[in-house]
């Protein structure tokens, strides 16, 4: 292989590792926040219904409570499929550069599967970042209404 092939090659191959780190990085961080606070936020709630089934606590804005629970639901559910569109992204994006790395070695490719590996992760980068901002404004707005309800019981 030329030099600046090898160069090039090497570039690529480092650009896969990082893509690997990136991947197994960004599954864990964020993702674990919202699942916390919002299971923390359910969890409130839970807690927050049993005591008014006991009759220790009343409360006029059950709609409140409701909608913040769903919220926080749906976060969750939205975070986890964000995994499984982050888990294809990453995906296709390991395979285009397994390509680049054959072109990049002089070996024969097949140029439409690398163009249709590069729509793959453009279209699921999308909607995972979609996911994951829905999954964070829920979360937020499920907390702000959790605390409304939690003001309005003093």
């Amino acid at each position: 292989m030329k030099k600046k092939n090898q160069i090039r090659y090497s570039a690529w191959n480092e650009h896969l590792n990082n893509t690997r780190e990136r991947t197994n990085y960004s599954i864990r961080r964020m993702d674990l926040l919202i699942i916390s606070i919002s299971g923390a936020g359910i969890y409130i709630i839970f807690e927050t219904l049993r005591e008014f089934k006991a009759g220790r606590v009343e409360f006029d804005y059950s709609g409140i409570l409701l909608i913040s629970g769903l919220c926080f639901l749906v976060a969750i559910i939205s975070n986890f499929i964000s995994q499984k569109t982050g888990y294809y992204s990453n995906d296709y994006e390991e395979k285009f550069i397994c390509i680049e790395l054959n072109k990049i070695r002089g070996k024969d490719i097949d140029a439409c599967k690398q163009d249709e590996y590069d729509r793959k992760v453009k279209k699921y980068n999308r909607i995972t970042n979609s996911l994951n901002i829905a999954s964070i404004i829920l979360m937020f707005f499920g907390l702000i209404l959790l605390a409304l309800f939690n003001f309005n019981l003093f």
